[in-house]
Formats: structure tokens, sequence, C-alpha cells
């Protein structure tokens, strides 16, 4: 079975917070938290609220280090001669790597990526907030 989880930065600190996506309507349109999951038993589980626009989720599939690969993140890419940069994305029921000026299946090319980075925290990797360049 493959592993449902997501991330998103927190709004009273924005730290990085992983668990299960939570939305809720209130009354100013809708309140977003993450929901984490105690690790033993004798802890309690937590909910934080959550920035929207950072909330990404687990593609299911890790780098060639080992890191988990999310929705928004930045993932170089070796291999036929190629060292391209682009991000994770999910559409049309498919995981993808968007590059400059189109996409490839994230799944085809995993085992030769690595992840340098998020469009959160670091979108200079990518030519800014525009994404204007993104190899």
């Amino acid at each position: 079975m493959r592993e449902i989880l997501f991330r998103g930065k927190r709004e009273d600190n924005g730290k990085w917070v992983y668990g299960y996506y939570v939305k809720l309507p209130d009354a100013a349109g809708s309140v977003c938290f993450m929901h984490v999951p105690a690790s033993n038993p004798d802890e309690r589980n937590t909910a934080h609220y959550v920035a929207l626009e950072t909330v990404g989720q687990f593609t299911g599939l890790t780098d060639k280090n080992g890191v988990k690969i999310f929705e928004g993140d930045i993932v170089r890419l070796w291999g036929n001669g190629n060292n391209l940069k682009g991000v994770v994305e999910y559409s049309e029921a498919v995981w993808w790597v968007r590059l400059k000026e189109c996409r490839t299946y994230l799944l085809d090319l995993y085992d030769e990526s690595v992840i340098i980075g998020n469009i959160y925290d670091n979108p200079e990797l990518i030519g800014g907030e525009e994404n204007a360049e993104i190899h």
C-alpha cells in the first residue's frame, strides 16, 4: 500500500510539518491544518495551522539519496548527458517534473534525481518567484 502523506509550512513559525492534510470551512473561507499522529503511545497527536499555498503531497517516490519527493520540490535530473532541474507537479493523474519548455514523467527519472530545494524556500533555484527560468 502506498503512503499518503502531506507537508505544509506552519503559519505560526514557518517550519515544515508532515502529516495528514485537513481543510475545514470557517467564516473567513477555510482553515487548513496538518494533523500529525503521535510517534509513540505515550505522546498525543498534534495539529498545526499551515499556509494553504505550501501544502504538497508525497509522490510515493524518493530521490537517489532516499529523501522523500513532495509536490513543489525542485529536483536536479541527470542521465543521457542531461543536467537539468525542474519542479515536481501533479497534473492529469501523473507526477511530473516541469522543465523550462516541457515536462517529463517523474517515475521515469526518479532514480537519477536529487532534491535540491523547494519552490517555497528556494525560488531562486528556478529563476525567482515567477519561475521564468527553470534550467
